[in-house]
């Protein structure tokens, strides 16, 4: 069972009750120009693998970058998350593919072993009535492997900030362990766009119901972000 909410912030809830944002790729009447070519661009990244305790994860973007993060984990119902990519982030996912010059390719990346142990990758890129799907389990095209690169950083971040404020709701205490999990993922740039934790940081930074130490180190958190930005 899913139960639709209207923000990422997840209110109290017990574990088996969860949470859906419905994304809308191309909706409301027909425009035209170059809103019109933004609103039927999609990019779209899926990964299954049922040995995971996660076996489907599924980012889909629209050429606004308004994208969606769904996700299943073995012991919850499927969960899916609104979010906005940043233009920057946006501008890489469209370069690679122009470098790899996706749409008008056959070429197969899957590498001539296989292994398919790894999980399947599944990407798709449509502009207008352009669209093209590949599948493979694993890839030593170094572009390709930097568009999954990507992808996979944003579901990175969009978990975090799923269990962050889940913990947030059900388990105050056990923020300070969270936060370091983010450290670690922002420090080995595992996340696609640290901007995104911002405003969620500055709200820990200031809110009294976790431990003060998952305060300051939201606050430690936020210097580093700020740092990174000016380097």
């Amino acid at each position: 069972m899913t139960v639709p909410i209207s923000s990422i912030r997840v209110l109290p809830l017990i574990l088996t009750t969860l949470l859906t944002v419905s994304f809308i790729v191309a909706g409301g009447q027909a425009q035209s120009g170059a809103d019109a070519h933004r609103t039927e661009t999609l990019y779209r990244y899926f990964f299954e693998n049922e040995r995971f305790t996660t076996p489907y994860q599924e980012v889909m973007i629209d050429g606004q970058g308004k994208g969606h993060y769904r996700f299943k984990k073995k012991d919850m119902d499927e969960l899916t998350i609104n979010f906005l990519v940043s233009p920057r982030v946006l501008m890489e996912i469209r370069s690679s593919l122009e470098q790899l010059s996706f749409l008008g390719s056959e070429q197969s990346y899957q590498h001539r072993k296989d292994f398919s142990h790894l999980g399947t990758i599944t990407l798709f890129y449509q502009v207008g009535g352009r669209q093209r799907e590949t599948r493979f389990n694993y890839t030593d095209n170094q572009t390709v492997n930097n568009l999954v690169r990507i992808f996979r950083g944003l579901t990175v971040q969009e978990n975090r900030i799923f269990e962050i404020e889940l913990v947030r709701s059900t388990d105050p205490i056990s923020m300070p362990a969270q936060l370091r999990l983010l450290e670690g993922e922002l420090k080995s740039r595992n996340v696609a766009d640290p901007g995104r934790f911002s405003d969620i940081l500055k709200d820990l930074a200031r809110d009294e119901s976790v431990p003060l130490i998952a305060r300051n180190h939201a606050d430690r958190l936020l210097r580093m972000l700020e740092q990174a930005k000016q380097d």
